[in-house]
């Protein structure tokens, strides 16, 4: 039995009620991804955890099945993992050449492994096969086909890749899309793997002479519309953590010599980039980054004998919501561990916002025809060298 939600007269012109695109049960849609089937097109929604399904975080198996349920059939949802035996370990579906030898060897440590691990995956599952790489902390709301996939597979566009953008050259990692054989991806990937060679743990990758540039690089104006609530007392290690966007922002602002790849030219003409705060954290755009806040909102009783319409939490939790339903792709949570003063997300409670957000994302579509993409300023740093010279 599904609750009945009535969409208000406001929104009423940009959402229409549909049916869920898979209607297997909850069960057979979880067993369905411990049976991968083989690679058959591009089309291929990418996420990694690293004990496989039944190790998710309790909340998140739901956005696994309303991947399913808002983007249907055409598309094949994976979770890979790194369980030995298991037909979803990565090592089943990306090229060991590809990674490093922590990797393949299960020897990384530290805090971040599972983090790391992905990071690893992202750039190379799309290279190889294709599709969209989703962090497992993403509840979807808008058809993958609507958010970027129709625009990539044109052949009549230019566009090879999709990411979230936050500023300059730097992007948010949770979202990327990349047709199978993108020359960004291999080199991206390339880079990345590298930067990993001889080592097991993280820590100090930020030093690295590769990724020195970053220290010239300001944050623009932009940056200024997100409030990330990072512990200043972190940033080595948060400098460390996010190494791998720092790898994207070298490849976008390099230039190879002697006609070799050109990341500027590939970044502001392939890239096709939409905006991180308005499509992915529409709801701390509203609220702040402090996850609490999103997990009180999103916990208000929305029905029911607890329910107070009149009280200022309603309020902006029914503000919120649909306007996450009405105008954004997705809601990424994030949950950066001991890095941000954020936590992850409870369930669909029934009679609460979250169960509005979760029910609506599979129930009403959008009718806007495309997303609130950008086009980026130039950045003033070009890096004239090899992908690999210090």
């Amino acid at each position: 039995m599904h609750a009945h939600f009535d969409i208000p007269p406001e929104y009423q012109p940009k959402l229409r009620p549909v049916q869920p695109k898979d209607t297997r049960s909850d069960d057979e849609i979880l067993d369905s991804l411990t049976q991968p089937t083989p690679v058959s097109s591009e089309k291929n929604i990418w996420a990694f955890w690293h004990a496989g399904l039944r190790g998710l975080p309790n909340w998140c198996p739901r956005n696994l099945i309303d991947w399913h349920r808002v983007c249907g059939p055409s598309w094949t949802v994976r979770l890979l993992d790194t369980v030995p035996g298991s037909p979803n370990n990565a090592l089943q579906w990306v090229d060991a050449d590809m990674l490093p030898e922590a990797f393949v060897k299960g020897t990384m440590e530290g805090p971040y492994v599972g983090q790391h691990s992905a990071d690893l995956l992202r750039a190379a599952t799309l290279w190889e096969h294709g599709g969209v790489w989703m962090d497992v902390g993403i509840i979807l709301i808008r058809d993958l086909d609507r958010v970027c996939w129709d625009q990539l597979a044109d052949e009549s566009n230019p566009y090879e890749m999709c990411n979230a953008y936050v500023d300059g050259v730097i992007i948010a990692n949770h979202f990327v899309a990349g047709r199978k054989g993108s020359e960004f991806l291999r080199k991206r990937q390339e880079l990345f793997s590298h930067l990993w060679s001889d080592r097991n743990s993280s820590t100090g990758l930020i030093s690295n002479p590769l990724l020195a540039f970053r220290g010239e690089m300001l944050p623009s104006a932009a940056m200024a519309r997100y409030n990330f609530p990072m512990k200043l007392d972190k940033m080595p290690t948060i400098m460390d953590y996010t190494a791998q966007i720092s790898a994207y922002a070298r490849l976008a602002v390099l230039e190879e010599p002697s006609g070799g790849f050109n990341g500027q030219e590939y970044r502001k003409n392939k890239i096709l980039k939409f905006d991180a705060l308005g499509e992915c954290w529409a709801a701390e755009a509203a609220i702040g980054f402090g996850g609490q806040d999103l997990f009180d909102l999103l916990a208000t009783k929305r029905t029911g004998p607890d329910a107070q319409p009149q009280s200022e939490e309603y309020q902006l939790a029914e503000k919120v919501v649909w306007r996450l339903l009405s105008s954004a792709s997705m809601q990424k949570v994030t949950h950066g561990h001991d890095l941000v003063q954020s936590l992850g997300l409870g369930n669909n409670e029934p009679g609460t916002f979250a169960d509005l957000l979760r029910c609506g994302s599979v129930r009403f579509e959008q009718t806007r025809e495309e997303i609130e993409c950008v086009d980026p300023e130039n950045v003033e740093v070009v890096m004239r060298k090899g992908l690999l010279e210090p």
